[in-house]
């Protein structure tokens, strides 16, 4: 028996997406870790930084979930949310281009645009909080903050010249970020006011080549450093994503608009 599956990418950040609203997969977590690891290796499976899956909602479009490279749940991701919400409505979910969808930390809804980019509004977000954090012999200055996974923001003059492979994990499993750690982000403003970055993410435990609740987090680093929304976000794959902020009386909205793209499908062997 094998089942299908689709191949995507948000800006570099690469994904499985299996349409499961009618379920097929075994339920024993154990299983599906293993198979979803055996799926995102780079070598001996389709290659990925995660899985989705689409299941059924009784309220909304669909439900999304996450798993992170190692097979295990993650409670968001925001390139992945933008590449399901294409691959919906690819399959002829929502309704005029944009699909309404439940997530681990709420509803969140998206859209196509013109130019085929997914814009993923994504909610309302806090104020980052300004934190310094000793590792590696030395003191780092950031900004944590939660964009649906805890993300550690740290400014730099020029992201390529980061210790990245040495730094970034000692900041992820850092004892100020508590028991699971958080996605660590390095981040400069060039000269036109565009934000780069580079993650390191949890779960693939190495950089990915996007990260949306990343950049999300990172314009929300820019912003409290004094930039102006929108702020575009250079990732470590070349890609720009766009954040753009709106405040309300509810408190500060956030959208995060970039690439959703199809690669290939295939079938797995279960």
């Amino acid at each position: 028996m094998t089942f299908p599956f689709v191949k995507m990418h948000g800006a570099g950040n690469d994904f499985v997406v299996i349409d499961h609203r009618e379920p097929f997969l075994a339920a024993d977590e154990s299983a599906r870790r293993a198979l979803f690891a055996a799926m995102c290796d780079r070598r001996r499976g389709v290659g990925a930084d995660g899985v989705l899956l689409l299941e059924r909602s009784a309220r909304t479009d669909f439900v999304m979930r996450y798993f992170n490279s190692d097979g295990g749940h993650a409670d968001f991701c925001g390139n992945g949310a933008r590449c399901i919400a294409r691959f919906a409505l690819d399959v002829k979910l929502g309704a005029g281009g944009t699909v309404v969808f439940e997530t681990a930390v709420g509803d969140k809804a998206a859209r196509l645009l013109d130019d085929g980019r997914i814009e993923l509004a994504f909610g309302l977000v806090d104020t980052p909080e300004a934190r310094a954090v000793q590792a590696c012999g030395r003191e780092f200055a950031g900004r944590f903050v939660v964009t649906g996974v805890p993300h550690f923001v740290v400014g730099v003059p020029d992201v390529g010249a980061v210790e990245f492979a040495t730094w970034s994990p000692a900041l992820r499993a850092h004892d100020a970020f508590g028991a699971s750690g958080a996605n660590v982000d390095w981040v400069a403003r060039d000269a036109e006011g565009r934000l780069h970055m580079r993650t390191w993410e949890r779960g693939v435990e190495d950089e990915t080549l996007a990260c949306g609740s990343g950049a999300i987090a990172s314009a929300l680093w820019a912003v409290a450093e004094g930039a102006a929304s929108p702020v575009t976000v250079r990732t470590a794959g070349g890609d720009d994503l766009v954040v753009a902020f709106t405040d309300t009386p509810q408190g500060r909205l956030a959208t995060l608009t970039g690439p959703a793209v199809v690669v290939f499908g295939g079938a797995w062997p279960l």
